[in-house]
């Protein structure tokens, strides 16, 4: 069963929606497209991708039985307001989720979409700049996995989950693929408007995963030993190490009795 871009385009704001069957790479599409002076607001929707992009060079599995979707940007805002476009999508991708689903999402920090302690959603932004430092276009990728796959996740990815179960026939019957999409950018364009008033961090904060869990991390090349206690109004994860808090913006971390997340 196909995507259809009409349907898609005709329900959000979007200028153009691409729509295929199997691609390398949705955001490799996107950033082709941008760099050669594609407006903001065109998406490019696939069914499978042979070569789906994660966070620092990682692989992305992305088989049959997801949606995956790159969203050409191009923000006229302070630079500092930019990195909150990941945030903000894991905001409206938690959103989109529940919305087809029924199930509550929550989120890992900084980029993933978990249902029962399962990765179902993950998300990769991607900039590009100009010679004088300013941000000439970001994609921002999504990927969602409606169900599992149908020989399953390999068991290098412990923690990865389908939204609904293997009977494909019930995400398909109600074309959930578009309105998950669907739902997704109308949610992400009304933060984006605004992004600068961060009108999604509290629910960011109040979905967090990782929110009272022992963790360990490396900082400055130690590894330490912390519980997360919060996220800050900058999307920093604050953790108490040895009677004191420590934010953290970026980094690997590895929740204590859990398989290893990379963040």
């Amino acid at each position: 069963m196909k995507l259809n871009s009409k349907i898609i385009k005709k329900r959000t704001d979007c200028i153009k929606v691409y729509c295929f069957d199997t691609v390398d790479s949705t955001n490799t599409i996107a950033k082709e497209l941008a760099a050669n002076g594609c407006d903001e607001g065109v998406v490019v929707c696939a069914l499978k991708q042979t070569a789906g992009k994660g966070r620092l060079g990682r692989t992305f599995l992305s088989e049959r039985g997801g949606v995956y979707f790159s969203v050409i940007l191009r923000p006229q805002k302070d630079a500092c307001d930019t990195l909150f476009i990941t945030v903000a999508a894991a905001v409206a991708a938690a959103r989109a989720i529940e919305y087809i689903s029924g199930k509550e999402c929550k989120i890992k920090w900084v980029n993933d979409v978990y249902i029962s302690d399962k990765k179902v959603c993950g998300i990769l932004t991607e900039g590009a700049f100009k010679e004088n430092g300013f941000l000439n276009y970001a994609i921002l990728g999504v990927g969602i996995n409606l169900f599992t796959p149908k020989n399953g996740f390999p068991e290098s990815l412990p923690l990865a989950s389908g939204v609904f179960n293997k009977d494909s026939r019930i995400v398909f019957k109600n074309r959930k693929k578009e309105r998950v999409v669907i739902e997704f950018l109308n949610c992400f364009f009304k933060f984006y408007r605004s992004l600068s008033q961060k009108e999604f961090i509290e629910e960011y904060r109040e979905r967090s995963f990782l929110t009272g869990k022992e963790i360990t991390y490396t900082k400055d090349g130690t590894t330490c030993r912390g519980v997360v206690v919060d996220i800050d109004d900058g999307a920093n994860l604050i953790v108490k190490h040895d009677g004191k808090e420590e934010k953290l913006s970026h980094g690997e971390i590895q929740i204590i009795g859990m398989e290893q997340l990379q963040i």
